[in-house]
């Protein structure tokens, strides 16, 4: 497994001079646009792979999410997102794919954190997401079905991912989860980190408190790929031993990518040139 991340690294690293001939007709793009939330403009990113322009052809899509304090470009400037998949996608490691990055923020365009809000823990964005999906479908040459959609992603957008890919439980046939955390809004067991799944319960949004009953439908026809990855030295790390004690003891189906380090990107852009080489 390390040395399928170096040697996916080492193509990144040269993907300048390798790639420039095969990219310079029809080079892969980066739109910075809005959709229509249900309360109001919210900024999203969208990956169109090279070809895309001069094909015909639909492509599969991954809906790849931000962490706290990011926006819609966080995976684009922070994480090389751009770069690792021109890399992975012209060295033939993973398929063309169209990458849809939405703000995690829904009252946000671009970079402006919004330390006050607290929408991104209160179901609104998961709630929207059909929203998203309809916006990307409608806009954009996409293969429309289960087996043609992933969803991954990082801190929040891991909390995210969880939580959208069991609410729209046969919607994503791979899922990743990045460092997640899983109960923001659970302040005394940050500090214990002794949640249980079953403490969802006590929130009143809906795309959380039925937590249980939406995973169980998620697992009845489970992801072809549920990928969870986490550095050892994360502080989250502790809630990520507690959510695959809770899948073991449901016996869900999932695969477990442990690395060094911590809450970095270093990691997540490693976790991104697995878990694509893993999709469609």
């Amino acid at each position: 497994m390390k040395n399928k991340i170096i040697i996916a690294l080492l193509l990144i690293a040269c993907a300048s001079c390798t790639s420039k001939a095969k990219l310079t007709d029809d080079p892969s793009q980066v739109i910075v646009t809005c959709y229509t939330s249900s309360i109001g403009e919210s900024g999203v990113a969208v990956y169109l792979p090279n070809g895309y322009t001069t094909s015909k052809q639909d492509y599969p899509v991954l809906y790849l999410l931000h962490g706290s304090g990011d926006d819609e470009t966080g995976w684009l400037t922070k994480g090389r997102a751009k770069t690792i998949l021109d890399s992975l996608i012209t060295n033939e490691l993973c398929p063309p794919m169209i990458v849809v990055m939405p703000n995690g923020y829904l009252e946000q365009t671009g970079h402006i954190y919004p330390k006050e809000s607290r929408l991104w823990m209160e179901s609104t964005f998961e709630e929207n997401f059909s929203r998203l999906m309809t916006w990307t479908e409608n806009n954009f040459r996409t293969i429309n079905d289960k087996q043609h959609r992933a969803i991954a992603g990082l801190s929040m957008g891991g909390f995210h991912t969880m939580h959208t890919a069991a609410l729209l439980n046969q919607s994503f046939d791979y899922v990743g989860i990045f460092s997640a955390l899983y109960v923001p809004y659970m302040s005394q067991h940050r500090a214990e980190r002794t949640l249980a799944i079953s403490d969802l319960a006590l929130s009143d949004k809906p795309a959380y408190n039925q937590t249980e009953a939406l995973l169980a439908q998620q697992f009845a026809n489970p992801p072809q790929l549920y990928w969870i990855a986490c550095g050892v030295d994360d502080f989250l790390y502790q809630d990520n031993v507690i959510y695959r004690q809770y899948l073991d003891e449901k016996q869900y189906p999932y695969e477990y990518h442990e690395s060094a380090g911590g809450h970095s990107w270093k990691n997540w852009m490693d976790y991104l040139t697995l878990f694509a080489q893993r999709l469609f």
